[in-house]
Formats: structure tokens, C-alpha cells, sequence
């Protein structure tokens, strides 16, 4: 399957947006509701292999390779497992990430994840019905 131009827009403006969520992460000091030990620090040497897989994702947007629509599924997930946390963390009525932006950061993360997960979602089926449509009338039976 090929990613579409505006998949891969869709990809980099969803990695931009989760890299500055992981920001102001850490002005809400994230690690205390995942329970790391280690404070800023360890948050931020667990952030260096996150943000290196959302950036080799985007090069492999880029590249058009293969690997390319795991990476974009696997940034869909982190956001929406972004949107998802905080959602509960929220509604359970905890302070933290209630600013505009904060809350900003985190509806444009639902809107791009989702519409990134539509759109995968149809390339597949569009891929999957090219490729039956051109396969030999008896491999189709």
C-alpha cells in the first residue's frame, strides 16, 4: 500500500503535534502520573527513543518505504493512547494539562489520529480491492 500526499501530511503534522504535547509534558511534570521513578530526567531519556521512532517514521513517509504505513498505524496508536490518558486523567479531575493550549495540543492529537486512521484505513481497502480486481478470474473465486 502507498501513502497518499495527504497521509503524509497527516504524519507530520501529527508527529509535530505529539513531539510538542511531549513538551508541555513535561511542564506537567508527566512522569508523576505514570509513576517513574527518576523525575525529569529519566522522562526525558525515555523520550529519546520515542521521539527517534516518530522521526525515522516520517523518514520512511518520506522514502515511501514499506515500513511506512507500520509507522504511521504506530503513531495513530500513540496518539490515540495520548488522547485516551489524558482524557481519563482528566475526567477523574486531576490539574494537570487544563490549560488552553495543553487542551489544544490534545484535540488536535484526536482529530489528526483519527482522520490518519480513516484515511490508513481506506488506502487498505482501495489497495486490497486493486489488487483483487487485477488478479486472474480464477484466483478470485
Amino acid at each position: 500500500m502507498r501513502l497518499t500526499p495527504t497521509l503524509e501530511r497527516l504524519y507530520l503534522a501529527n508527529a509535530v503535534v505529539l513531539i510538542v504535547h511531549q513538551m508541555d509534558a513535561a511542564y506537567w511534570q508527566e512522569w508523576q502520573l505514570f509513576h517513574l521513578p527518576g523525575g525529569l530526567a529519566l522522562y526525558l531519556v525515555l523520550n529519546i527513543p520515542l521521539v527517534l521512532l516518530v522521526l525515522a517514521g516520517y523518514g520512511a513517509v518520506v522514502a515511501r518505504r514499506p515500513s511506512a504505513v507500520a509507522y504511521s498505524w504506530g503513531l495513530v496508536a500513540a496518539g490515540l493512547f495520548a488522547v485516551t490518558f489524558h482524557a481519563a486523567y482528566l475526567l477523574a479531575g486531576h490539574a494537570a494539562f487544563r490549560a488552553p493550549a495543553s487542551l489544544a495540543l490534545l484535540a488536535d492529537t484526536a482529530l489528526l489520529s483519527g482522520a490518519q486512521a480513516v484515511l490508513l484505513h481506506r488506502a487498505r481497502r482501495r489497495a486490497k480491492a486493486a489488487h483483487e480486481t487485477s488478479l486472474p478470474p480464477h484466483v478470485n473465486a
